[in-house]
């Protein structure tokens, strides 16, 4: 193998930022990034870590969770500080490769008095002296930089009195005489303190520099990228000087490229039989109906759906209010038809297999092995499918609908979920052949189907279809209006989180980030409502005809809560109800983009914050953006952990958006990848070469790596949830925190976060009672207060239980 550009070994501390600095590397230096794990075993002796190093032109160490004091978090960074002169190699420290760099030459390590994660402050560097023209900082003004840490470096500094400390900041100190101190932050305006905070360091003789800020987060200054161009020049230079270019061009190396492996290369060569051959031929046909001014798909929905049996119900039910942003008012509501005769497809976390239905009794065991996984599956069985002669204009023609739960999104990032038996399905999709999509900036209704090529009938299922919608129609044209009347319950019990227990939980998630184990810890707790069965139910109200009680919970809950990403559910044993105000990814294959929304920041609608600008007042403050900063950082991670180097962008950043009764600070971040520009105008793939299919990625590629979603977690990601798997006691979270949406055939997707919902499973009802589960909870970060934790996480839940009040 030979190897054209210089590359740079990336030690990864299981963080979630580091595929940002990846990008940062790549696009900056000219250079490519092999990475790999601190704790991995292929470099377990020195002679073979001696070996691996041989190959690269520079070693960065980078962030991670924990402290560098401990083994595990830091593995083999501590070796590299500890090379003989004849293997010494150049070596940038980022965050926690910056302190265990500075502990190794007389550093000592202590907790910051107020931790410091998403927070943006100025840098003084050496180089705004004069005296910087041979380090990192030669040629910048002041920059700033985002800080993510609750550990710093002590190196004496606070010694230091303050008439000398402006002469003396960069002066080496005997407690560390082989560093040199490069920047510092200090305290602005309104910072509870003063605290002197070492930021960047050289080391006196070797090749070793190291950064305590994030130079690659969203809201550093793109002033860094010079200091990065500076390291390399000094890495080159040393390179030269020290080893002669004596870096070994070709052979073998450990390293991994930075990005992962695309789902459908994957099941290369993978023979298909059973479900997959199944409905491989499909042409696509679709019949619109132009609607009534007053239409109601609520109305609409009682009269067509089978509410008895399988329902999906995508709903846009503030479609009609003016306000949230362009590209997040609904405008498009879908609903799937005749579920009960569509196969669907049920994965349990710790399975190595699929239950598939195929809308009879009949239930097919699928061994995932052969796939690689469940995602690999998905990902081939829609591949195998797809169409391209849709209605461009309706974003989805037929495919995969249904849900995924957070202990899904937990097993695509390796965290134990210690030991849990559920039986309940982490995954359930229905791939839907025939349904309804309403446009409602156009009030068209769009009746679809995909049907058999070889299908000889008189009428086709489209045509089926739209005699059926029509008769509705002209019903409901008949009716003066809806009787509908929300259930106002007398008997139902409840069962909230205890205040004082969740208040404990928020001091414990606070001591977790002081330690250094994560910068934001999103917490969580469920409330379980039991409510009599429709047939035992004392409530006043409406429930139309002999539909269940689900669906009057729904309408309740949407017309409490005008959302743009509602939903309703009864798929398998799972029942679902949403007015979720966050829309989790979308993308499309065809112009290969795809575009995440992560919502932090939350105000309620009041006398005191009633305009949009006294919401940005309430919201532009350093808890609420660092809380929204460190979760554009975290998508932005994984979004380049599949999309590579430069095809991430931030077109939004921490934008307040008014919605009917409250204000959120969104961002939206947004990802690019090579489109599949045969796909149009080919009735089906089969044009496309085998070769090209294996080895494009697709919006599912995007899906599976960003679970769960980065806003219901913190971040580092898996650090973060290990912690809030044991701080919930262990219990699942399941559908809440999960996402709801759609994979369809003509390459498209859309899903939502499921929060503002409640759910329940069949066998957890009784004789008398529906068992439902309501979660809510919100961010923790340094900066949040236990009072204001449990008052935000009671307003979250409030807003759902409120279904239940009289």
């Amino acid at each position: 193998m030979i190897i054209p550009k210089p590359l740079i070994l990336f030690i990864d501390a299981y963080d979630s930022f580091s595929s940002n600095i990846i990008s940062l590397l790549e696009t900056t230096l000219a250079c490519t990034v092999r990475t790999i794990r601190i704790d991995n075993r292929s470099l377990s002796t020195d002679a073979l870590l001696h070996a691996e190093l041989r190959h690269y032109a520079a070693v960065v160490c980078g962030p991670g969770p924990g402290h560098p004091t401990d083994e595990k978090d830091v593995g083999i960074m501590r070796r590299i500080w500890r090379l003989c002169d004849e293997e010494t190699i150049p070596v940038l420290g980022v965050c926690l490769g910056f302190q265990s760099l500075c502990l190794e030459f007389g550093g000592r390590i202590r907790r910051l008095r107020n931790p410091m994660h998403g927070i943006v402050r100025n840098v003084r560097h050496i180089g705004e002296t004069g005296h910087g023209k041979d380090t990192i900082f030669d040629g910048l003004a002041g920059i700033r930089t985002t800080l993510y840490h609750s550990l710093c470096v002590d190196i004496g500094q606070d010694d230091k009195p303050t008439r000398t400390w402006e002469d003396s900041r960069y002066d080496i100190s005997p407690t560390a005489p082989n560093l040199v101190p490069l920047a510092w932050v200090e305290a602005e305006e309104g910072w509870p303190d003063d605290e002197r905070i070492l930021v960047a360091v050289k080391h006196r003789s070797k090749p070793f520099w190291g950064l305590q800020y994030h130079p690659e987060s969203i809201c550093t200054d793109v002033g860094s990228q010079k200091v990065v161009r500076n390291w390399f020049r000094h890495a080159q230079w040393w390179n030269w000087t020290q080893r002669g270019y004596s870096i070994i061009r070709r052979g073998e190396i450990k390293g991994d490229i930075a990005t992962r492996q695309s789902l459908l290369s994957q099941t290369a060569g993978k023979q298909d039989d059973g479900i997959m051959s199944h409905g491989l031929h499909r042409r696509y046909e679709c019949g619109t109906i132009e609607l009534p001014a007053d239409f109601s798909l609520a109305d609409f929905l009682e009269k067509q759906t089978k509410f008895n049996t399988q329902n999906i119900v995508l709903e846009s039910t503030n479609s009609h209010v003016k306000i949230g942003a362009p590209d997040v008012k609904g405008r498009y509501s879908i609903v799937g038809v005749n579920i009960d005769d569509c196969a669907r497809m049920e994965y349990t976390v710790g399975n190595n297999f699929l239950l598939a239905f195929d809308g009879t009794t009949d239930v097919e065991q699928i061994n995932l092995a052969p796939y690689g996984g469940i995602w690999q599956f998905l990902s081939h069985y829609v591949e195998k499918r797809a169409i391209a002669n849709g209605n461009s204009e309706i974003p989805f023609w037929g495919g995969f609908m249904g849900y995924t739960t957070y202990e899904l999104g937990l097993e695509t990032i390796n965290v134990d979920s210690g030991g849990r038996s559920s039986s309940r399905p982490d995954l359930c999709f229905a791939w839907v052949t025939q349904s309804i999509v309403v446009d409602h900036l156009k009030n068209l209704m769009h009746i679809q189907t995909l049907e058999d090529e070889t299908c000889t009938q008189s009428k086709s299922q489209t045509q089926v279809l739209l005699q059926e919608v029509s008769r509705i129609l002209n019903l409901l044209h008949l009716r003066q209006k809806s009787d509908y009347i929300p259930l106002r319950f007398t008997d139902v019990t409840i069962n909230r989180p205890n205040p004082d227990e969740y208040e404990k939980k928020v001091q414990d998630c606070q001591a977790y980030i002081r330690s250094g184990d994560s910068y934001e810890l999103c917490l969580t707790d469920q409330t379980v409502v039991k409510v009599p069965k429709m047939e035992t139910l004392n409530a006043v109200g409406t429930v139309p005809g002999d539909l269940p009680l689900s669906w009057s919970l729904y309408r309740s809950l949407r017309q409490r809560q005008a959302a743009p990403f509602a939903s309703y559910l009864r798929l398998g044993s799972a029942t679902f109800i949403s007015a979720s105000p966050e829309r989790f990814i979308t993308w499309d294959d065809t112009t290969g983009k795809c575009s995440l929304r992560p919502m932090k920041g939350t105000v309620k609608k009041s006398s005191s914050v009633a305009t949009l600008e006294q919401a940005n007042t309430h919201l532009h403050i350093p808890k609420e953006e660092a809380e929204n900063l460190m979760i554009v950082d975290l998508v932005r991670h994984d979004l380049h952990s599949v999309l590579g180097s430069g095809n991430v962008h931030v077109p939004r950043l921490m934008v307040v958006e008014e919605y009917a009764s409250v204000f959120q600070m969104i961002s939206v971040v947004e990802g690019h990848y090579p489109p599949t520009v045969p796909f149009k105008g080919n009735t089906n793939l089969e044009a496309y070469s085998e070769e090209a299919r294996q080895t494009r990625y697709t919006g599912m590629d995007v899906l599976a790596a960003s679970l769960p979603p980065g806003s219901m977690t913190g971040a580092p990601k898996k650090r973060s949830c290990e912690i809030l798997r044991v701080l919930e006691g262990g219990r699942d979270r399941s559908l809440y925190s999960g996402v709801v949406g759609y994979m369809d055939v003509g390459g498209r997707g859309d899903f939502s976060v499921n929060i503002r919902c409640m759910f329940r499973w069949d066998d957890e009802d009784n004789d008398k009672n529906e068992v439902w589960h309501i979660g809510a909870g919100g961010a923790v970060t340094a900066l949040s207060t236990p009072v204001g934790e449990r008052e935000e996480m009671i307003t979250k839940l409030s807003s759902t239980l409120g279904v239940f009040d009289h």
